[in-house]
């Protein structure tokens, strides 16, 4: 009964042909057939059976009866060519507005028998506009979401439109799509609505998020689908360490992800620092999973080291090459922080002073210039015995913006309430009075950075660490962030890192008199500060994925007012001025997505080359997996969406399903199929029934 309220007829006048329907009823009625008469001398044998034919006679012409009829309904019904409406409750006459988006990603560049599936769906889309009226108007909607490309056209200047269309690095949520074309549609003027999507609908761009649906819209979904989905990528690359020396061996991790059902069997795989080949590698990657290929050069004397890994796999290419972008530490600045009445600890300026690597710089606690602790990477508190309330709030600002802090107590004199009110500010344990047991260190964390590769072999029993006299003792409390990297034997700590922010804080509960232990002659000292020096500098960010919107952090330097930045392509084709910000006193620039090329680019300051960095295409469109027909239809109704259908087209069917899409769905066919039917019922209950 539902399915007849909502049904309409496309010819409604056949309807009266339903009174053909008293014709086989008259027959029924009024039986014209003449009887003859047969004499029989006995007949008291006949005269049960008489009765039994007599009543089946009755049933097998009600039942030709009942046939007859529903041959002339449904006869009549097939001329009358019924029909369900797909756009329930929304305007079908007026003039019209199509939308369609074309999905332009990467994953439009798979195959099947008509090419790319890019080509596949500007072919689709073209035949919906050729379907469309002179009067209408229809407008292409595609991942770049360009409003001079979304203006409402004509059919014949749309089809002039999608010949320039081509793959774009940009790949939007599902919902964000239809948001875009409901918006369009809702300023496009017409009555009619209609709002086509050709995609490969990949499940990973398949959100709906905060989209709400319009019923005066009809929804049509369109996928297409490649042959193989089978598809390798170069997933991300990571170093290991954050720290990277000049003329130093580098071990670059790259991730290998295997979306295919195949096992892949030693692939080739290149990397190229600086335009030079450094290695060279192959892989084994069993069937979706993904496989870690480690590769080892010594970059090159370059301060700027911009890299590119590098495999081939056909027909989705866009993901075999994976760009990197990092700085050498060939100069870290640090600052050595010590009382008015003492001279900065030898042991510090022979380590950090000696060493090309650190540039050092001392200064008395009471003659501070506070403007450039933001030059400095690492800034030493050696043994000052108070902490005064500006070099607090500094310290902590300092942290905030990426520096590294080492603090060393003093021998004597210390003022704990100053030092724990730091330690309070900087989320630290705090530290109490002085412990003059006797103790060794008996545990260093070889898990810890700062240890790593110090040793040959870990976990070494009776190894000669270092002994203490007193120290310090530091008082664990609760929701402390730490890591113990030295640890005494009765269980105090000598040695804490401690994070805040991005930064990294470390706390020695000795001070580097000799009076306290002999840490700073034993051979543990070296490597714990050299190491604490190499750590200070910030992680570097390999690269960036296009299309999100990430701001660049431009090295701290001391530029001439009004200088203007420029990125470049290492080509040099390609170059514009980003927009300049400085916010919580670090310079930073946008870029408002003016890059859409993956590669490796240049920062300068003026003429001065002062950065470099990478940018890689969201491997987002990697996974080719991909919503069955079936999928999206679940995805619509669970997103509310009342007037869709989905259009699974194959070979030429897509201008008829168009019809059907138009007008509805028809079942004349089924009608006249059941006409035949009832047919061959009455045929067979006329010639069988005597059996």
């Amino acid at each position: 009964m539902y399915l007849w309220a909502l049904m309409n007829f496309l010819f409604p006048s056949f309807l009266y042909a339903l009174s053909a329907i008293s014709i086989p009823i008259i027959i029924h009625l009024f039986n014209f057939r003449r009887y003859k008469k047969l004499y029989f001398s006995n007949v008291r044998f006949l005269k049960e059976v008489v009765q039994e034919s007599h009543s089946k006679s009755r049933l097998q012409q009600l039942l030709v009866l009942i046939c007859r009829c529903l041959i002339v309904i449904f006869l009549v019904l097939a001329f009358a060519q019924p029909y369900i409406p797909y756009k329930l409750g929304i305007a079908t006459s007026g003039s019209k507005a199509v939308s369609i988006f074309i999905d332009n990603s990467f994953s439009m560049l798979g195959l099947n028998a008509n090419g790319t599936l890019l080509d596949d769906a500007k072919n689709k889309a073209e035949q919906i506009a050729k379907s469309l009226n002179p009067a209408d108007k229809v407008q292409l909607v595609s991942q770049d979401f360009n409003a001079i490309q979304e203006r409402w056209l004509n059919k014949d200047e749309f089809i002039d439109q999608l010949k320039g269309l081509q793959v774009s690095p940009a790949s939007r949520m599902l919902g964000e799509v239809m948001e875009r074309q409901t918006d369009n549609l809702d300023h496009s003027g017409c009555q009619v609505k209609e709002a086509f999507v050709i995609s490969d609908f990949q499940k990973s761009a398949m959100g709906m998020y905060s989209y709400k649906p319009e019923t005066g819209i009809s929804e049509a979904f369109i996928p297409v689908s490649a042959e193989t989905k089978n598809n390798i990528d170069a997933d991300s690359c990571w170093f290991n360490t954050p720290v990277h020396l000049p003329g130093k061996p580098e071990q670059l991790f790259v991730k290998i992800t295997n979306y295919s059902t195949t096992v892949v069997s030693d692939k080739p795989i290149k990397l190229f620092v600086n335009g030079i080949e450094k290695a060279t590698a192959s892989f084994t990657a069993n069937a979706n999973s993904s496989a870690i290929v480690p590769l080892s050069y010594v970059p090159d004397k370059a301060a700027l080291q911009q890299g590119e890994i590098k495999m081939e796999d056909y027909p989705i290419t866009f993901d075999d090459n994976l760009f990197f972008s990092y700085k050498l530490s060939t100069n870290i600045p640090v600052l050595c922080i010590h009382p008015d009445s003492l001279k900065m600890n030898t042991s510090l300026n022979y380590l950090y002073g000696k060493d090309s690597l650190f540039a050092l710089k001392d200064a008395a606690a009471g003659h501070l210039d506070y403007s450039t602790f933001s030059a400095y990477r690492l800034i030493i508190l050696d043994e000052v015995t108070s902490i005064t309330s500006g070099m607090e709030n500094e310290l902590a600002q300092y942290l905030t913006k990426g520096g590294g802090l080492f603090i060393i107590p003093p021998a004597s004199g210390i003022d704990l309430d100053s030092y724990n009110k730091l330690f309070g500010a900087l989320h630290l344990f705090p530290i109490g009075n002085v412990d003059t047991s006797h103790l060794k260190v008996d545990k260093l964390n070889y898990q810890s950075p700062i240890y790593a590769g110090v040793f040959e072999q870990k976990e070494h029993t009776n190894m000669d660490l270092p002994m203490v006299h007193k120290h310090y003792r530091i008082l664990h409390s609760s929701n402390v962030l730490y890591e113990n990297l030295m640890r005494l034997d009765n269980g105090d700590d000598m040695l804490d890192m401690f994070q805040y922010g991005q930064s990294h804080v470390y706390l020695l509960s000795v001070s580097l008199s000799d009076d306290y232990s002999n840490f700073r002659k034993h051979a543990i000292f070296v490597p714990t500060l050299y190491n604490i020096g190499l750590y200070s500098t910030p992680q570097q960010m390999l690269y960036y994925t296009l299309g999100k919107e990430q701001p660049l952090e431009v090295p701290n330097l001391n530029l001439p007012e009004g200088t203007l930045f420029k990125i470049k392509s290492i080509s040099d084709t390609f170059s514009f001025l980003p927009e300049r910000r400085v916010v919580n006193d670090k310079t930073m620039l946008f870029l408002h997505n003016q890059i859409n090329a993956a590669g490796n680019y240049k920062l300068f300051a003026g003429d001065s080359l002062i950065s470099g960095y990478s940018f890689n295409y969201d491997r987002k469109e990697s996974e080719m997996t991909l919503l069955s027909p079936t999928a999206i239809d679940s995805l619509c109704k669970n997103a509310g969406i009342k007037n869709f259908s989905v259009l699974s087209v194959t070979g030429d069917t897509l201008p008829a399903l168009l019809n059907e899409v138009n007008r509805g769905k028809f079942y004349w066919k089924y009608c006249i199929l059941l006409a035949l039917l009832f047919l061959a019922i009455e045929e067979c209950l006329l010639r069988l029934w005597k059996e």
